[in-house]
């Protein structure tokens, strides 16, 4: 082949070089190779783009605070305090103006109290800080403590919607979450659940891990009133207008057991040892049937014109207050200015004068305050075993909770008394 004919042979159509080892490679896989290098360096450029304005916009954040509003402090767990026998006269042994939490404020050691931006565990013996958690940012709805377990509500944009829980004992987080409530919340505790009541709904989740066992939603043009969280349920009264409804929902399972209208608007007393609700209008008692809401009206609990007085001192959202007698039978205890145990089918079994709401202690005693004492009551019959002085005497009503041989009292404020 001449010289000529080399240089005038044409190139061959289906192959090129590759630029790093000489060898043929095919033209569309070059061409494929060409665009995914582009499109590399344009997915670089815009990843760069990304990272440049997060990172301006975490600078912005910790230049106006947003990144800087909670701060927390864990501890170890506190000894244990032996379970001993309360004296009857009490000194206090401290004081916080923190208001105590829900349910039982006292586990592992740890009292937990609260004011309007932080969770405090303080040590039970001294008062002293162990452990806090505050948001600077938000402000507390509710903080409740059941099962040793903490459950901090925060407020956020006009919703009661933030939570966080932790362990009681040390204040590690546990868990955080947002809910689906809207508007402002009334909290209550029980074994293993938390309550919350807004105007138009009620949720029931879990304490230990923050999952839902049910949110329900009032119908439009209806409002919430009050729940009550017992065993035999939770019971809603609802108003729709003028008209006056009773809802009966399980209390750990998405189910709703009934739902029935009621002459007068009714306020919820009883869903454990019964279900019942009082006639905010005749001050009467009304019993349910757990199946399907079969009313009777079994005692006058109230003269009407002390109604509405009694009433006023029931939250919107609350956790029964019962158990079973020295003999096994269910009693349930209501306080509407008096002291009330309430058999399991409706009937009064006896009264007591009371300042306060009840607290069970041990197997056969009931508790309530009476001025500045905390006075103990025999299950079966209300007859007063003995009373405990508290100097100085609380101001307002309270509940008390034994703690080794003293008692934390839990009012508006938090105290000791040993």
């Amino acid at each position: 082949m001449s010289e000529s004919e080399q240089l005038s042979e044409p190139a061959r159509p289906d192959f090129a070089s590759r630029p790093d080892s000489g060898n043929p490679v095919e033209p569309a896989l070059l061409a494929y190779q060409q665009h995914n290098r582009r499109a590399m360096r344009l997915y670089a450029a815009v990843l760069a783009v990304v990272v440049l304005l997060v990172f301006g916009g975490v600078r912005l954040a910790y230049a106006h605070g947003e990144l800087d509003k909670v701060s927390r402090v864990s501890a170890a767990a506190p000894a244990p305090i032996p379970v001993g026998s309360t004296g009857s006269a009490l000194a206090q042994r401290w004081h916080s103006s923190d208001r105590p939490a829900g349910g039982n404020p006292y586990a592992a050691g740890i009292v937990v109290s609260y004011d309007s931006h932080t969770v405090n565990g303080r040590d039970a013996i001294t008062g002293a800080v162990r452990w806090h958690y505050t948001r600077s940012d938000q402000t507390i709805c509710s903080v409740l403590q059941q099962d040793s377990s903490t459950i901090a509500i925060y407020h956020r944009q006009g919703n009661c919607d933030e939570v966080t829980g932790f362990v009681t004992a040390t204040g590690a987080v546990k868990w955080y979450r947002t809910l689906t409530d809207n508007g402002r919340t009334s909290s209550a505790s029980g074994p293993n659940v938390v309550l919350t009541v807004a105007a138009h709904s009620v949720h029931v989740f879990d304490n230990a891990g923050g999952l839902d066992r049910w949110n329900w939603v009032a119908p439009d043009g209806c409002s919430v009133n009050r729940a009550l969280a017992g065993g035999q349920g939770v019971l809603i009264a609802m108003d729709c207008g003028s008209v006056h409804h009773l809802v009966l929902r399980d209390l750990t399972n998405d189910s709703q057991k009934w739902s029935i209208t009621v002459a007068n608007p009714m306020a919820p007393v009883a869903a454990g040892a019964l279900v019942g609700a009082l006639d905010l209008v005749t001050g009467d008692l009304h019993r349910f049937t757990a199946d399907k809401g079969a009313d009777t009206r079994t005692a006058r609990l109230l003269p009407p014109a002390a109604v509405a007085g009694a009433a006023a001192h029931l939250p919107r959202a609350a956790t029964t207050v019962d158990t079973t007698d020295p003999q096994g039978q269910p009693v349930e205890f209501v306080w509407l200015d008096s002291l009330l145990a309430l058999s399991a089918t409706g009937t009064v079994r006896w009264t007591a004068p009371a300042s306060g709401p009840p607290w069970v202690i041990g197997t056969d005693l009931v508790a309530s305050s009476l001025g500045g004492h905390t006075v103990l009551r025999q299950l079966a019959d209300g007859r007063q075993q003995r009373s405990v002085s508290l100097s100085p005497a609380p101001s307002g009503t309270f509940r008390g909770y034994p703690v080794g041989t003293g008692l934390l009292v839990a009012s508006d404020e938090t105290a000791m008394y040993q």
